[in-house]
């Protein structure tokens, strides 16, 4: 995709991720009974890492965080149907934030195209 703005490629991987995030809960919810099955989670900690970043809204010295190379990874750990619910319901709160951003960025642009007419 063609970007006009740091912001906008920043929103888009965001979305991609928050919408990786949403799989994994939902795969941690239907397998929750499985015997054996251990939770997953995305995480960015390898990536973060080798960028030298310590959390994940410092920007890296090109300016651009490491998001396209989020992975799932296995935690070892049993699902927890509350907490996994409370993490699902939150990433979709996040996921609506991030849409929103992106749209009122894109309306930005619309208005720049118009030249200010609407």
């Amino acid at each position: 995709m063609l970007y006009t703005t740091p912001t906008m490629a920043l929103l888009e991987h965001a979305i991609d991720v928050s919408a990786m995030r949403q799989s994994v809960h939902a795969a941690n919810i239907a397998n929750a009974n499985v015997e054996g099955y251990s939770r997953l989670d995305v995480t960015f900690d390898a990536a973060l890492e080798q960028a030298g970043l310590q959390t994940i809204s410092t920007p890296s010295s090109s300016g651009a965080l490491p998001l396209e190379t989020a992975s799932v990874v296995s935690t070892g750990d049993a699902v927890k149907l509350d907490e996994e619910m409370a993490a699902m319901a939150k990433n979709a709160l996040r996921y609506q934030m991030l849409i929103s951003a992106f749209e009122r960025s894109l309306g930005s642009v619309r208005l720049a195209i118009n030249e200010g007419r609407s």
